[in-house]
């Protein structure tokens, strides 16, 4: 907790009686500020300062309301982030820049208004969302001053789209998402557990990364055939997710892309598909999916990356055509109950090169294709 005169060292910063002070004729104020000054009640920030430092009311849990003065020009990353008790904010018309996860973790914040000033939103794509931490829970409306020349909520959809290029950037509870949009961008849901079904309209051409990340109660998902590309770790974590189809117009399942789907135990690929997961990326695409009994992987599959089945527990069978020149580390680690690697006629040998020798006993080779008689 903050003592008066003792905060990081800045003599000039005050907390008396729960009122911050700060005195006339500062410009800024200083990165960490005020942060964890769990004592803090209430601020009045003058009207000389024109930008407040990254995480400057960071932790400040007791602040239950702000009132930014239109002299500010920048909000800092992390300024008000984890300000749980936080309920009202006005944020003054001469703000061009939002930090990376400048509110992120406000769970108090019902809702806010973005001005018409406001031209640069920093970080993961949009200052409410910085990673799996940007849980504004309580947000129920979200406004875009209709002025804004860059962003938009058209429609009233509650989200944040950036005007240019179509791109949903995050999204509160909302009921639709406008059919103008192209791309749901990276973490534009992540975290909202008030998410359980949701239709993407087919004007959408690309899922983000994080887009869907940890919303723990999404049952389903109708994704359409406009959409060609799953982002990284996506949908992880939507652990309500029972089954998803892919339409035939995906050509990568990014790493990631379901793992965590603990429900998840079907799941169709399309002949689409060229790969399945990354060499890089830390998660498989399907990793920790501890519903998935089976799998069928298409004949246009070229490369299922590292991790990509790893705790699986519950598969116990999976076909894999020859097609496929490489398999990555880890693909099947943990798969427990792993019983057969089902592949074509003729090709134990080719798979025992792609996969680790612990596997070689749950080689199957299919029955030969017979071919159509003419």
């Amino acid at each position: 907790m903050c003592q008066v005169n003792h905060i990081h060292n800045m003599a000039k910063y005050e907390v008396k009686d729960g009122v911050g002070v700060i005195p006339k004729g500062t410009k800024k104020i200083k990165d960490r500020a005020f942060d964890n000054c769990e004592n803090l009640n209430s601020i009045i920030i003058p009207d000389s300062v024109t930008e407040i430092g990254e995480s400057a009311f960071e932790g400040c849990t007791g602040l239950t309301s702000i009132i930014i003065p239109n002299s500010v020009t920048v909000i800092g990353e992390f300024a008000f982030n984890r300000c749980t008790g936080l309920t009202s904010i006005i944020i003054g018309n001469s703000v061009t820049d939002i930090g990376y996860g400048a509110f992120s973790c406000c769970t108090g914040l019902t809702n806010i208004t973005i001005p018409a000033s406001v031209t640069n939103i920093h970080g993961n794509e949009f200052a409410f969302n910085v990673d799996i931490l940007g849980e504004c829970t309580s947000l129920t409306s979200i406004v875009v001053d209709k002025e804004n020349k860059v962003f938009d909520s058209r429609d009233n959809c509650n989200a944040i789209i950036e005007t240019a290029t179509n791109r949903l950037m995050a999204a509160y509870p909302i009921s639709f998402i406008p059919n103008t949009v192209t791309k749901i961008g990276y973490g534009a849901f992540e975290g909202s557990t008030w998410l359980t079904s949701i239709t993407i309209p087919n004007s959408v051409t690309e899922i983000g990364d994080f887009a869907f990340m940890g919303c723990e109660n999404l049952k389903s998902v109708v994704i359409p055939n406009s959409v060609t590309q799953i982002g990284e770790r996506a949908f992880e974590d939507c652990s309500a997710l029972t089954s998803i189809t892919i339409p035939d117009s995906v050509t990568k399942i990014d790493g990631g892309a379901f793992s965590g789907c603990t429900s998840l135990n079907s799941i169709i690929i399309p002949d689409s598909v060229t790969e399945i997961g990354d060499d890089w990326v830390y998660e498989g695409a399907f990793s920790g999916c501890t519903s998935l009994n089976s799998i069928i992987i298409p004949d246009s599959v070229t490369m299922i990356g590292n991790r990509t089945f790893e705790n699986c527990t519950s598969l116990t069978n999976i076909t894999i055509p020859g097609s496929v020149t490489k398999i990555g580390d880890d693909a099947f680690k943990d798969c427990t109950n792993l019983k057969a690697i089902n592949v074509p006629s003729g090709k134990t040998d080719y798979f025992k090169n792609l996969l680790p020798k612990s596997l070689h006993d749950k080689i199957v080779e299919l029955p030969p294709v017979k071919k159509a008689k003419k």
